[in-house]
């Protein structure tokens, strides 16, 4: 019993809250937002944000499927934001790709009614989603505009 509570706690505390797909994703919105209203390929977004290419090519389309982004064709077409990113949240982009972020799920649990951990890990999914809702696209971007300069 001890061992098998204690391989759960060494597992939690080594799972991603934010996987790396879902990262990858941020890092190539971001890279749009701050694009502006210039079509962006997936090549290059791919390099400068080092993501390998295949990936960068179905998170695109996992994204563009969303509605967060579109795409534009020709030799100087791209994807772009499908709307303004102070409107796109983190969560949104986030759960796109790999949904809902999530630090248990106490409801299939059999110690969830009278559990004392539960009440403290739903106060902190609630600050955690309304974290991702609060940052915006619009302040990733800024943030990597900031840091070029």
């Amino acid at each position: 019993m001890l061992t098998e509570v204690l391989s759960r706690t060494i597992l939690v505390l080594y799972m991603d809250i934010i996987r790396r797909n879902s990262d990858y994703a941020l890092r190539a919105v971001a890279a749009l937002a701050a694009s502006g209203d210039t079509p962006v390929s997936t090549r290059d977004i791919a390099d400068s944000q080092q993501i390998p290419y295949q990936l960068a090519c179905k998170l695109l389309q996992r994204l563009h499927h969303a509605g967060i982004v579109k795409s534009e064709y020709g030799p100087s077409g791209g994807f772009l934001l499908n709307k303004n990113p102070a409107k796109i949240t983190v969560r949104r982009i986030v759960e796109t790709i790999q949904g809902p972020v999530r630090l248990n799920n106490c409801k299939v649990c059999r110690l969830s009614t009278n559990c004392t951990i539960s009440p403290q890990l739903t106060r902190l999914q609630g600050k955690i989603n309304d974290f991702l809702d609060g940052l915006t696209l619009k302040q990733l971007a800024d943030k990597k505009r900031n840091a070029r300069e």
